[in-house]
């Protein structure tokens, strides 16, 4: 009989952390009898509806904050007689009351995903701030430090009470493993599973997404996929397309989603008369279209885990300029694959230099587009497939339950 393995998250817009999740199921479809468990949002009811297609029983549930959810989903793990708990957090306070739940209904083994590196350990604490506790530039919502400093250490109590219940913590980069053997986790319960993806195909033209968007057809795409929020550095990208349009006047910056910081970055860029070369695309089902149309990706963050749009490009053969951040710098080799430079800041002003001279690069010289993109996708042939992310996942299942 196959072990019964439940995928959780409580996250409420699983975006790249339910696609993560879908590729396991998929590629655990032959070695465990798989269940699936996420809130029922809009993004949520999707994923559920994509996981039950592959046959695995699901439960549409929300538990954060709520005992009597605890409980249920607890009852349900029992009637299920699940084998493993395999919670997925997006950030470190997310899951927490999964854990406990299964902890609770006598689940054999407990483990579970980061997703991204811990951010109290990333960021300074004048960063905190905007960026967890009063997010979105809110001065009324400030907290003074010694507040500030209870927080971070109430947060950290917590999680390291849930790992406690755990048998295993994945990191999906060294880096984001880093980060929580220095929150405290013994190192010994943490195991690296760099992120792997299925790559979606397409098949459009370049002139017809150019046409679909109605860009020129010699238009120069630098695109970006994220939400528009601090974190992804939208506004530090902001600080160097001035330069890259005074030196390339066809590039055209494709934005790629939604988030808290839009009607500020719409703003922002109508002030300094960039609306012809900034364009807002909102959130897209064609990014594969994007991708192969596009000359070349930009991620400009503060802070990653690793990063799943990273591996779609160069998979797509696409030359990559990010940030020498967590994450993102094991997928970017630089001057092999792409660009890597340093990172802007959330609470001071940025010299985005360099990163303008980086995007320029690809941009102006076709050679280097071409190199940085073959050996992209041939490092993604070898390092970063679905199959081997299932696999490695796979055997680490099998220690546990041993």
């Amino acid at each position: 009989m196959k072990p019964k393995v439940c995928l959780f998250t409580d996250s409420l817009a699983p975006s790249g952390v339910g696609e993560h999740m879908y590729t396991l199921a998929a590629e655990f479809l032959d070695r465990f009898a798989v269940s699936f468990v996420c809130p029922p949002t809009p993004s949520g009811r999707k994923l559920l509806d994509r996981v039950s297609d592959l046959g695995a029983a699901t439960l549409p549930i929300e538990v954060r904050g709520e005992p009597s959810a605890g409980e249920e989903l607890a009852g349900w793990l029992r009637r299920e007689r699940v084998d493993l708990f395999h919670v997925h957090a997006g950030v470190s306070w997310e899951g927490h009351a999964g854990i406990r739940a299964a902890h609770s209904a006598g689940v054999r083994r407990l483990a579970r995903t980061e997703h991204l590196a811990e951010l109290t350990v990333v960021f300074r604490s004048e960063q905190l701030h905007d960026l967890i506790y009063s997010p979105y530039h809110n001065p009324e919502g400030r907290m003074g430090p010694e507040e500030l400093a209870r927080l971070v250490d109430l947060h950290h109590r917590e999680y390291l009470d849930v790992v406690d219940l755990t048998d295993g913590v994945i990191c999906v980069s060294e880096g984001v493993r880093e980060t929580f053997v220095r929150l405290g986790v013994p190192p010994e319960k943490l195991h690296v599973v760099r992120n792997g993806i299925q790559p979606r195909v397409s098949s459009a033209s370049s002139a017809a997404v150019k046409e679909r968007l109605r860009l020129h057809p010699e238009a120069r795409i630098v695109l970006t996929i994220g939400r528009l929020m601090d974190v992804k550095g939208y506004p530090y990208l902001l600080e160097a397309v001035p330069a890259v349009v005074k030196q390339v006047p066809d590039a055209r910056f494709l934005w790629v989603g939604e988030g808290p910081l839009e009607h500020e970055l719409r703003e922002r860029v109508h002030s300094l008369g960039l609306d012809d070369w900034v364009c807002f695309t909102g959130p897209r089902s064609d990014v594969p279209d994007l991708l192969v149309t596009a000359d070349l990706l930009v991620m400009p963050s503060l802070v990653e885990g690793l990063p799943l749009g990273a591996l779609e490009a160069m998979a797509a053969g696409l030359p990559i300029v990010g940030t020498r951040v967590c994450g993102t710098s094991e997928v970017i080799r630089d001057g092999v694959t792409g660009r890597l430079v340093p990172p802007g800041d959330l609470v001071e002003t940025c010299d985005a230099a360099a990163l303008a001279a980086a995007i320029l690069e690809p941009l102006e010289d076709p050679l280097i587009a071409k190199r940085w993109g073959a050996n992209g996708r041939s490092l993604f042939e070898q390092e970063f497939t679905a199959q081997r992310m299932g696999r490695e996942t796979a055997e680490l299942y099998d220690v546990l339950l041993r």
